[in-house]
């Protein structure tokens, strides 16, 4: 064993009350951050995508060059395909034979009407009768190989065709034993495959802004692709022609037609008109309706207005019955307000002489006469005034009723008008709506007869259509760009399926934004010389101008920033998982301290895998498990090393029951006694956060956490459960160090590692256990 120190004791306060006052704000708000935070670092911002496209930038090379490979020997395959296209312009159809519409139509359904013919333009183009118009006509269905489909690989050589095809070959033929069709079903489906293709190699596609419509036929045959093209669009307009002759002649029978009938019905119609304004004996009923009308409308509103002022009446009156003194007549009622002055000022007489004089003397009575005699004038005045308000009440209800009657009589008189009128009006409308419909029908009639002299189209061919001299496809441009564009695609799919599956954390720059702890530090990957934790750990002290001792050096001052009054005291090293550098970190930050000149103890925390001793080598019979374990006072148990300053704890014999030993009070009052003799810092190297409770325990006693992650290892959920492990427990990381870093990832981050020139420290001797 080592060399030992004395510490001695010191009084302390309980350590369970400094427990419960440490921080009591991280549990509360903990868990509500918890979810914003995980939402937050899995959101994807534009450079991550970036980082992960230049991580896998070869494999996305690999696939573009391999799509682009692909397009352009497909392009070399295909048989060229040349596209012949004639113009049509298509003006705004006729106006329809019937339209009883006179009036100017409306703008709106006047473009919607235009827009929905141009479309059945469009689908008449590339309707099947069409199609079957032109096969007739050029005889297409008798050459076989005039609608063959043109995009077709080249032939090969011979030799390997036959060798390659004679398989394929036998199995055809034996399908086609199987499956011949009847003769009548052979020519159906020759018919229907020549109009398939027909359709196939046809296109029409409108001119925006325009109504020009091109029309085009692919083919592998120039000449042919523009005399099919030709004799479609020709075709076309031809049969626009036989469809305006054939509804021209259909409409001039069918108004014919309808102008008999229509004539009939307007004779009876007025026939019958004419009957009925005789029986009646009705010669104008307007003029009278119209006076008959006006007269209940005065009485309606005459009415109206008597009730309202009944309504009034009534209210008053209830008014002046219920409290006579506040009615408008009596506050109004100039003998009222007489009576009721010449009383008060009696009262005040009387008042003025109760002081002088009893109330049963002669003058006091007098005056009290007087004030009664007033008193019933008011009243009987009251009477007077709610007998006016009672008159005129009865007589607004007279006049009421009076109007209401008259009313009664006046809609009595309107209702028998209204009756006697009704049938002639049913039969003058008939009549006029003959009329109107004999004349429309007449109009349209001449109209027709007009216009089917005239052999106008609204359908013209402006431009023909030429054998073209260079094929339309295959275009190996736009093949090339579509195939960069596929791989592309297909690469960066790639990419994203890569880095869905390797769900670790890489690069520093995801630390910050997936956990949501400041990154304090990043340790680069030892030489391949230097490649044991060992050595790792002590070129801090053997080699500081190392890389790795730079970015020791870098933690330890961010560590010195982190608070306001310096580095923590007290500092757990943990981590997700085991073989994350966590011991390693833990001894680094310890000698870094020591090059300072304070005075640091190393705790080795993990009693189920000490690892402290090993890398120091020292003896681990004895350390923090016979402490905890009240077998020996701490003062016994801390060795000292070679290294200048550096204080080491072990984790001794592992224990059966390390969570229950960690609670109890005697690592804290450790703690707090550290201080006392000397030691600036007490650095902890904790055991690994997930599957066990000892980092939980650990971290409520020292509350400054950091946290180590090792790169390209740990997944990102098993790291979130830890860090939500902390949290839950009131506890929240200062910082997080990211270990075995690669390259790549040291970009911004230790390009000056060993800048500058530090005198060596000697080499650490190594001590045997």
């Amino acid at each position: 064993m080592g060399k030992t120190e004395h510490i001695p004791p010191v009084a302390q306060r309980p350590p369970s009350s400094e427990l419960a006052l440490r921080q009591p704000y991280l549990l509360q708000t903990a868990i509500a951050r918890q979810q914003e935070e995980e939402d937050e670092a899995n959101a994807l911002t534009l450079a991550d995508l970036l980082q992960m496209v230049l991580k896998h930038k070869w494999t996305l090379l690999l696939v573009i060059l391999i799509s682009v490979s692909i397009a352009g020997v497909n392009t070399f395959l295909l048989r060229p395909t040349y596209r012949a296209t004639a113009v049509l312009q298509i003006e705004r159809a006729p106006a329809r034979i019937v339209d009883f519409n006179q009036g100017g139509g409306d703008v709106d359904q006047m473009a919607v009407d235009e827009s929905v013919g141009l479309k059945t333009q469009y689908e008449l183009l590339r309707s099947r009768s069409l199609a079957e118009r032109v096969i007739d006509d050029m005889q297409l269905d008798r050459s076989k190989t005039a609608l063959t489909p043109a995009a077709k690989a080249n032939p090969a050589p011979a030799s390997s065709a036959n060798s390659s095809n004679s398989y394929l070959d036998r199995i055809i033929s034996g399908y086609r034993k199987l499956s011949t069709p009847s003769t009548q079903d052979a020519q159906f489906l020759g018919r229907e495959a020549v109009v398939g293709a027909f359709l196939g190699a046809l296109s029409v596609d409108p001119i925006p802004n325009s109504r020009l419509v091109r029309v085009s036929v692919d083919n592998a045959d120039p000449m042919l692709a523009a005399r099919v093209a030709n004799a479609t669009v020709q075709t076309f307009v031809s049969l626009g022609q036989e469809r305006r002759i054939e509804s021209s002649s259909y409409a001039k029978v069918f108004l014919e037609d309808q102008i008999k009938q229509v004539k009939g019905k307007l004779e009876e119609s007025e026939r019958r008109l004419q009957q009925y304004a005789q029986q009646k004996q009705i010669l104008a009923l307007d003029d009278k309706t119209n006076v008959v009308n006006q007269s209940y409308m005065d009485f309606a509103t005459a009415l109206s207005k008597a009730e309202q002022d009944r309504i009034r009446a009534e209210a008053m009156y209830n008014e002046v019955k219920a409290n006579p003194e506040r009615a408008l007549q009596a506050q109004e009622s100039k003998t009222l307000q007489t009576f009721k002055e010449a009383k008060a000022k009696l009262e005040v007489e009387y008042q003025q002489n109760l002081r002088i004089y009893k109330p049963d003397y002669p003058k006091m009575v007098q005056i009290r006469a007087q004030i009664t005699q007033i008193d019933d004038q008011i009243k009987a005045e009251h009477g007077n005034v709610q007998s006016l308000v009672k008159a005129q009440f009865d007589a607004a209800a007279a006049q009421e009723r009076q109007l209401r009657e008259r009313l009664n009589q006046t809609r009595k008189e309107v209702l028998t008008t209204q009756d006697n009128s009704i049938d002639l009006n049913l039969l003058r409308r008939e009549v006029d709506t003959n009329r109107q419909i004999y004349d429309s029908l007449l109009q349209r009639l001449k109209q027709i007869g007009i216009s089917s002299n005239l052999t106008t189209n609204n359908i013209s061919i402006v431009d023909a259509a030429t054998p073209p001299l260079f094929p339309y496809k295959p275009n190996l441009q736009s093949n090339l760009v579509a195939g960069l564009g596929i791989g592309v695609f297909l690469g960066l799919c790639l990419i994203f399926v890569l880095e869905y599956m390797d769900d670790s954390i890489k690069f520093p720059e995801e630390v910050e934004r997936v956990l949501g702890v400041p990154l304090m530090g990043v340790i680069p990957v030892g030489e391949k010389k230097r490649s044991t934790q060992n050595s790792i750990a002590l070129d801090v002290h053997g080699d500081p101008r190392s890389s790795i001792a730079e970015a020791y050096r870098s933690v330890r001052t961010a560590l010195q920033f982190s608070t306001s009054h310096g580095a923590p005291t007290r500092l757990l090293i943990t981590s997700t998982t085991r073989d994350e550098g966590k011991s390693t970190t833990a001894l680094a930050l310890a000698i870094n301290f020591t090059q300072m000149g304070h005075h640091v103890l190393l705790v080795d925390g993990d009693m189920r895998n000490p690892s402290v001793h090993k890398m120091l080598g020292i003896s681990n019979d004895m350390g923090l498990s016979n402490l905890l374990s009240a077998e020996t006072r701490g003062e016994q148990l801390i060795q000292t090393t070679t290294i200048p300053k550096l204080s080491v704890l072990t984790a001794g014999p592992p224990p059966p029951n390390p969570v229950d030993l960690l609670m109890g009070p005697k690592l804290l009052q450790l703690l707090d006694k550290a201080g006392a003799v000397g030691i600036s810092h007490v650095i902890v190297d904790g055991p690994p956060i997930l599957g066990i409770a000892d980092s939980i325990v650990l971290g409520n006693q020292i509350q400054d956490i950091l946290f180590v992650v090792r790169a390209a290892s740990t997944r990102k959920s098993n790291i979130r459960d830890a860090l939500r492990r902390l949290r839950l427990s009131g506890l929240a990381p200062r910082g997080t160090v990211m270990t075995f870093a690669p390259a790549r990832a040291m970009k911004g981050y230790g390009a000056y590692y060993g800048y500058g020139v530090e005198p060596a420290a000697p080499a650490l001797p190594r001590q045997s256990a």
